[in-house]
């Protein structure tokens, strides 16, 4: 996988957007709040406790990523043959792939600043039953250009969860992730593409 700004996404993007009434305009101001929680977390790293902070901050994010759905687009139609347990399976290596190859690059944007510029409610082909709702953000890091990045979220209940983010003209989550999937499918099926993840994390 690119490395990219990508830890912007798991680290101070679109994050516990609790809403009592779901509406764009309240989940920019959520996300407002949430990414200013995140960058105190980052910020409590003294090089000393880096670990226990990288934990704090994956433990706030994580949850309110749908990673099941991100695992689902990723993989593309052969996900509809696949079965409950190859399913589930992908879905952790997806998750603790992404998870290290981030964690480590995360302190280093204890000191950006994201800005929400906007927010658009619209149908998707992804989402066929839902809206999806794309927060539009600029992320600053000190020494670095800004990016543009774009988070996709839907209505879960009385949340917002995440499911793909693209950094515009640069990077786009689950369409890099299905562009890399797509020649191991092609070649070694479902079972082929869990054990090249499961080779990457070092899973058993």
């Amino acid at each position: 996988m690119k490395k990219s700004p990508l830890l912007a996404a798991l680290a101070i993007s679109a994050l516990s957007i609790n809403l009592a009434i779901a509406a764009p305009q309240d989940a920019s101001n959520q996300i407002k709040e949430n990414s200013t929680q995140m960058l105190k977390i980052l910020k409590q790293a003294n090089g000393k406790n880096d670990t226990a902070v990288r934990k704090q901050a994956e433990n706030y994010a994580l949850p309110y990523f749908d990673f099941n759905l991100m695992t689902r687009l990723s993989v593309g139609a052969p996900w509809n043959k696949a079965t409950a347990a190859q399913k589930q399976t992908l879905v952790n290596e997806f998750r603790t792939m992404l998870i290290r190859t981030y964690s480590r690059q995360m302190l280093n944007y204890k000191n950006a600043q994201v800005v929400v510029k906007n927010v658009v409610a619209k149908p998707s082909s992804m989402l066929p039953s839902k809206e999806q709702i794309d927060v539009r953000a600029t992320i600053t890091n000190p020494g670095q250009q800004p990016v543009e990045a774009v988070f996709s979220t839907y209505q879960d209940g009385n949340k917002y969860k995440v499911f793909n983010v693209v950094f515009e003209g640069a990077f786009a989550l689950v369409q890099s992730q299905k562009q890399q999937f797509k020649p191991i499918l092609d070649s070694k099926g479902i079972d082929g593409l869990i054990a090249d993840l499961k080779a990457k994390n070092g899973s058993k």
